[in-house]
C-alpha cells in the first residue's frame, strides 16, 4: 500500500500501518525541524566541535561551499530568509564591513548607481520636489547677497570640516533642518561643503557633530 511521506511528499510503500516517512532520513529531518530545542542543541554542539577542531572547520567550510555552488537557488533563498529574520544584525555587520572597507563601499555604490540610473533620477526628483515644498511652507527667506555675507563671515570655509570653498562649491545648510521645523531665514543658514551638507541631511548640528569626526564647528 502506498502512502505520501509526511516530510518530503514522495510516495512510498508502507512497511507497517504506522509508517509516516519514506526513509529514516526523512524521519530524522522531520524530528529536527519540529523540535526547536533539539535543533538548537545540535547547532550548539556542531559550533563547539568546529571551534575546537580547525581541520574539521576547513572540511565543513569546503562542503558548505560545494553545496552552495550546486544548489545556488536554494542557497540564495536560504540567505534571504536568514537576513529577513536577523535584519538588525545584518545592518550592523554591513555598516561595520563598509566602515572597514571604504574603497569597496565606493565601488559598490558606483556600480549600483551605474546599474540603476532611473532610480537615481527618480530619487533626486522626488527629493527636490519635497524640499521645494518644505521651503515654500517654511517661515522666512534670504537673498543671495545675504548668503554671500555668511560666506565672508566664515572665511569661505565649511563650518563642519574646514575645507576651502568658492561660489561654485559653497552650499547653504539649514542648521535646524526644514523637516524638523527650522526656518528658511538667514539666521538659520550656515556655510557648508556639499559633502557635509549631504551627510548632515536632516540632522541638527549637535546630532551631526556627535557622529562627525571634526572636533569643532566654526560659525
Amino acid at each position: 500500500m502506498e502512502k505520501k511521506c509526511e516530510f518530503c511528499g514522495e510516495k512510498f510503500e508502507m512497511r507497517s500501518k504506522r509508517s509516516r516517512f519514506c526513509s529514516p532520513g526523512c524521519s530524522n529531518k522531520n524530528y529536527y525541524h519540529t523540535n526547536p530545542g533539539y535543533r538548537q542543541a545540535q547547532k550548539d554542539n556542531s559550533r563547539n566541535r568546529l571551534a575546537a577542531n580547525p581541520e574539521a572547520r576547513t572540511i565543513a567550510s569546503a562542503a558548505a561551499k560545494r553545496w552552495r555552488e550546486s544548489h545556488r537557488a536554494e542557497a540564495i533563498e536560504a540567505t534571504k530568509r536568514w537576513e529577513a529574520a536577523n535584519s538588525e544584525h545584518v545592518k550592523i555587520r554591513k555598516r561595520e564591513w563598509f566602515a572597514a572597507h571604504p574603497e569597496k563601499r565606493k565601488e559598490y555604490h558606483d556600480k549600483w548607481k551605474a546599474d540603476n540610473p532611473e532610480r537615481i533620477r527618480a530619487f533626486w526628483k522626488d527629493n527636490t520636489n519635497k524640499r521645494r515644498a518644505m521651503k515654500a511652507s517654511a517661515e522666512g527667506s534670504y537673498s543671495y547677497p545675504e548668503f554671500l555675507s555668511i560666506c565672508d563671515d566664515a572665511g569661505w570655509l565649511c563650518v563642519y570640516c574646514g575645507c576651502r570653498l568658492d561660489v561654485e562649491t559653497a552650499t547653504a545648510d539649514h542648521m535646524v533642518p526644514l523637516s524638523r521645523g527650522g526656518v528658511n531665514g538667514i539666521e538659520n543658514i550656515t556655510l557648508a561643503c556639499r559633502s557635509c551638507n549631504s551627510k548632515k541631511h536632516d540632522k541638527t548640528v549637535d546630532e551631526f557633530m556627535a557622529i562627525c569626526p571634526i572636533k569643532e564647528v566654526h560659525y
